[in-house]
């Protein structure tokens, strides 16, 4: 195995890069909106669905410039581009302390979009080019990263609304962001390993050893109609992950106060570490179609929680605990799943999926608020989450059994 005598293989500073990207761009930038936009609601007394079209905004942006986003970050210099788009990013988010009008909120979304469009891209190929082995539990602990910021940051926005307001928590939520992502980024990253005469982490000098690890082509014919199989098993489940936003919203429907709604959304980064660590570690052991299942048990039972937990806090923690593992299946699932089934060939696939998966949020981050709006409960929500995991779940286990097949056959 290569070794770097005395010293700490690259490999880790690229790990803290991709921890720095998904905690600040996803797990602060993203993750933490929600708590800020209740009391903008409270304030400005917006609907709910209207100020969520920021959502959709932002997915729709997402989808449209991942291609652009990520092919600059792979072709061009990647630790300029990373730094620069984040630099802008997060002044869009800054600039949310000053707006007074809707439209405002939909101009930081585009550039919040564009910003955070490659990052589960960008996190996945620089794992899979610096790790030889254990890719499942590496990008299950850097996608995890943004549970972390978000299980910590979400109190600690919650307390720098109550003392400086909302519009100052815009500004600190925002210079956090650069920090967290552009000073790791400044010292350590470097594309692939061969930049800097190096091997990745846990490669060997056997070659069968080596070809374990490999992402090989598969020498089998995937047929063109499991693509959406594969988009319909992740994107299915994924499209109640919306709901994350809507949470503390939820909870003040429920005549709990903002730290109430903070603290659920923390208990449901939290899940998001939990979910994405097993997620990561089951799909090394088992593979990840067994992980997935798991997961998916582990969402319903939030769900079901969720419409049974009324007037008890602490159910209603637990049960969002149990909902943050959904963020498993959007973040760390596609590329293993991708993996296996299209091995070597997996990065155009992913590439495609993650563009349809942002246009599919589009629609989710609109369509929740809107049935809240109209029917006054989130029950309906509750009960469609049931049935798409339900419907991905059953898809899950027929897309294994034609896999297993086909690696039967092709022995």
């Amino acid at each position: 195995m290569v070794k770097t005598e005395g010293k700490i293989h690259h490999a880790w500073f690229i790990f803290l890069v991709c921890l720095g990207i998904m905690g600040g761009l996803v797990g602060i930038l993203l993750n933490c909106t929600g708590i800020i936009f209740t009391e903008i609601i409270k304030e400005f007394g917006f609907r709910t669905g209207d100020l969520s079209i920021y959502y959709s905004i932002r997915s729709m942006v997402r989808a449209l410039a991942l291609g652009a986003v990520s092919g600059m970050f792979f072709k061009k210099n990647s630790k300029k581009v990373l730094i620069g788009i984040t630099a802008i990013t997060c002044l869009a988010y800054m600039s949310m302390g000053l707006y007074t009008q809707l439209w405002q909120w939909y101009i930081s979304a585009v550039f919040i979009g564009i910003g955070t469009s490659y990052t589960g891209m960008a996190i996945s190929v620089l794992l899979a080019n610096w790790f030889a082995t254990k890719k499942g539990l590496v990008m299950g602990l850097a996608m995890s990263a943004s549970g972390v910021l978000g299980a910590v940051v979400s109190p600690v926005c919650s307390t720098l609304i109550e003392s400086i307001g909302w519009r100052g928590a815009c500004v600190a939520m925002g210079l956090l962001t650069m920090a967290v992502v552009c000073i790791p980024a400044a010292l350590f990253l470097v594309l692939t390993p061969q930049e800097i005469g190096m091997k990745p982490y846990g490669w060997s000098e056997n070659p069968v050893e080596n070809a374990k690890n490999e992402i090989t082509k598969v020498n089998y014919t995937v047929p063109g109609y499991i693509f959406p199989v594969c988009v319909c098993i992740i994107c299915l489940a994924t499209l109640i992950g919306a709901l994350l936003n809507q949470l503390p919203l939820y909870s003040a429907g429920l005549g709990y106060g903002v730290a109430t709604g903070a603290m659920i959304t923390s208990f449901a980064m939290w899940g998001n570490v939990l979910g994405k660590l097993l997620t990561g570690w089951l799909a090394d052991k088992v593979g990840p179609f067994k992980a997935l299942t798991v997961t998916f048990a582990m969402v319903m039972t939030a769900l079901v929680m969720f419409m049974l937990c009324v007037g008890s806090e602490y159910m209603l923690y637990f049960a969002a605990l149990l909902f943050g593992t959904i963020y498993a299946v959007d973040a760390n699932v596609p590329p293993l799943l991708f993996m296996d089934v299209y091995g070597a060939d997996y990065t155009k696939h992913l590439k495609n999926f993650q563009t349809i998966g942002f246009a599919l949020g589009t629609f989710s981050s609109s369509l929740l608020p809107y049935i809240y709006d109209f029917t006054g409960s989130y029950n309906v929500i509750f009960v469609l989450g049931i049935v798409w995991i339900t419907v991905s779940l059953a898809m899950t286990w027929w897309l294994k059994i034609w896999l297993d097949k086909k690696k039967k056959q092709n022995i």
